[in-house]
């Protein structure tokens, strides 16, 4: 997906829960921006989805350079943590285990 499509999803679903009557869409509205405003990257990220766009914006820290290779940013660490989670059971004792059988299979 592309950064801009995906900060897009992101704008737009922020505008459809504060379009949400009543309490549970206030606290929507009002978590979501918790969570945005404390991800300081994901301004960054607004701002170089923007620049891609075509538009210009002030005071980005960045070096045009870097820009373009930001297209395909990914927008969530998911993939980094599905990851992190396969490695889990590779380096596990169980595969130690496993190793320690096969070996002694193999030398008999």
């Amino acid at each position: 997906m592309l950064l801009v499509d995906a900060i897009n999803l992101v704008k737009e679903f922020k505008q459809q829960a504060n379009a949400v009557r009543g309490d549970i869409g206030i606290r929507v509205s009002q978590k979501l921006d918790e969570v945005l405003n404390k991800n300081a990257g994901f301004g960054v990220l607004s701002d170089v989805a923007r620049v891609l766009q075509g538009q210009k914006v002030e005071n980005l820290e960045l070096d045009s350079t870097l820009v373009a290779k930001f297209k395909f940013a990914p927008t969530t660490s998911v993939d980094v943590e599905r990851t992190f989670s396969n490695f889990k059971h590779i380096l596990n004792d169980r595969r130690k285990i496993l190793q320690w059988t096969s070996w002694n299979i193999l030398q008999s």
